[in-house]
């Protein structure tokens, strides 16, 4: 299919109309639940979750949730002015969104590479969480060298599914 770069842009185009196209009845709810349990799991005192666009997760009740349990939630700024303010040496949990994931953890992005170069300033025992709703898990993603692989991906299904390797 050419270069990772070409077939990343011809995928995003197909998968942010997918995402449009889902309606979050309840599927946020279930996302959140199942984090919840990961994060619970893990221990982790700080998480970074993200501020969600429409056809993202909403991730509202878990952001709630982990506030009445003392766990500090951090979310980057949206001004690409603004700085990294956030320590990716002191975060337990990041909470990554995408437009597509595949079962193994490998993540198509908005293509800006933020999060990539974030996660691989990230401690070795920082959990990175892909979540996505189910229509949004393909069965492969163009990589590219720089692209950091995730150890879980969460649907509405409550599927999480363990990152193989490449």
């Amino acid at each position: 299919m050419g270069d990772p770069i070409s077939a990343k842009a011809a995928l995003r185009s197909e998968l942010r109309k997918r995402r449009r196209e889902v309606v979050d009845d309840g599927r946020s709810e279930r996302i959140c639940a199942v984090l919840a349990e990961v994060v619970d799991e893990a221990c982790a005192t700080i998480v970074m979750v993200f501020d969600a666009v429409p056809g993202e997760p909403d991730l509202a009740e878990f952001v709630s949730w982990c506030r009445t349990r003392g766990i500090i939630t951090v979310a980057p700024s949206p001004d690409p002015d603004a700085g990294d303010p956030i320590d990716p040496e002191a975060v337990d949990v990041v909470v990554v969104p995408g437009l597509a994931f595949t079962p193994d953890g490998r993540r198509l992005g908005q293509g800006g590479g933020w999060y990539d170069r974030f996660l691989a300033r990230t401690r070795p025992d920082c959990l990175g969480i892909g979540v996505a709703f189910d229509v949004q898990i393909v069965d492969d993603v163009p990589t590219e060298q720089h692209d950091v692989l995730l150890e879980l991906v969460i649907t509405e299904s409550g599927r999480v599914e363990r990152a193989g390797t490449n």
